[in-house]
């Protein structure tokens, strides 16, 4: 028998309908239990298997990762310089993320704002920070809401349809599996990205702050 504790932790939620998936998007945000692509591949193999229709799960997922940003963007936005940094660097450690990319991200988000907070929902890690990153430097309301909602659909769309993509084509496939070919996938794009970034950087004079190092993907 196959084991597939993705798959079980799926079936959970479901039990709750759209209100659990909501809540477990949300709660991502906070408490990353299972890296996000995971839950999302799950998430889109669980629409597969009739749990949810398709636009429903989309919807939900958005929703409660954008209030999710929303609620940490808030927070991080009403408390003070000091204890907005004390916060994030401490939700940084959580997720093993140096204090000099937490720094160089922030500089980053500062200078180019909204496209930098779309950027960095399609980071692996450095996405669960971006709404904290963007209340500390007072990113506009309106711009930070657009781009995070332009980045969270990609991200949530891309790995949704490909856990309902494999779920339609194989009605046995085991979710934990595919959460794992994902990994793969991403760590490779990843270390291109990474070097790519090298470059840029290189060419922009080191000015944007320090380097990205690259992250465990969440």
């Amino acid at each position: 028998m196959d084991i597939d504790p993705v798959g079980a932790a799926m079936g959970w939620v479901a039990a709750y309908g759209t209100c659990g998936l909501l809540a477990l998007s949300l709660s991502e945000r906070f408490v990353p239990v299972l890296p996000s692509y995971g839950l999302l591949v799950a998430i889109g193999l669980a629409a597969a298997e009739g749990h949810w229709p398709l636009p429903q799960a989309l919807a939900a997922s958005i929703a409660g990762s954008v209030g999710g940003s929303l609620l940490l963007y808030a927070l991080v936005a009403r408390l003070g310089a000091a204890r907005s940094r004390r916060l994030i660097l401490a939700m940084a450690r959580l997720v093993r993320i140096s204090a000099a990319t937490v720094d160089g991200w922030t500089a980053r988000i500062e200078s180019r704002q909204g496209l930098l907070v779309f950027t960095a929902q399609l980071v692996p890690t450095i996405r669960l920070l971006a709404p904290g990153l963007a209340g500390l430097v007072r990113l506009d309301h309106r711009s930070f809401l657009l781009a995070t909602t332009a980045g969270v659909t990609l991200w949530n769309g891309a790995f949704i349809g490909i856990g309902y993509a494999s779920g339609r084509l194989d009605a046995d496939v085991n979710g934990s599996w595919v959460a794992l070919l994902v990994l793969v996938a991403l760590l490779a794009v990843e270390a291109l990205v990474f070097l790519a970034w090298r470059r840029f950087a290189r060419r922009d004079g080191g000015a944007r702050g320090p380097l990205p190092r690259k992250v465990t993907p969440c």
